[in-house]
């Protein structure tokens, strides 16, 4: 099963973009940062609230690396039910961080606020390709 799904694409500074997406998680709307550069998908842990409880975080500590040298101890929690068109995906790990230095760029530049970024253990699970002239993310199971 191949879907197909909008993106929204928005120029950040003249010639630079970010790529974002709208899901449901657990039936509840979601907006996502498309970040290919990423190794793990993502959600703000405050935002993330809204789709989970506290009693699904795991409490293990795994360690993230960024672009920085910085190791930022991460919180981990698997998300039972995304829908992203008509691709319905079960059981997904995600990584827990705080994105509001994210959030509080795009307020600045009138851009709306996102829960997560959709990184690239994601997208490769789900053959993700990116078609820029025509603004869409094809996903497939494999």
């Amino acid at each position: 099963m191949q879907i197909s799904k909008k993106i929204d694409v928005r120029e950040i500074e003249k010639k630079n973009y970010h790529l974002f997406v709208n899901i449901f998680i657990n039936k509840l709307p979601c907006r996502l940062l498309i970040d290919t550069g990423a190794s793990k998908t993502v959600f703000d842990i405050e935002r993330a609230l809204h789709f989970i409880t506290h009693g699904q975080i795991t409490h293990q500590a795994a360690h993230s690396v960024g672009l920085s040298n910085i190791r930022i101890d991460t919180k981990l929690v698997t998300l039972k039910k995304w829908e992203i068109g008509k691709l319905n995906v079960s059981r997904h790990e995600v990584a827990l961080l705080p994105l509001a230095h994210i959030n509080e760029m795009y307020r600045e530049i009138g851009i709306p606020e996102v829960d997560g970024v959709l990184g690239s253990d994601f997208l490769m699970k789900f053959n993700a390709i990116i078609h820029y002239k025509k603004w869409i993310i094809k996903l497939s199971k494999k």
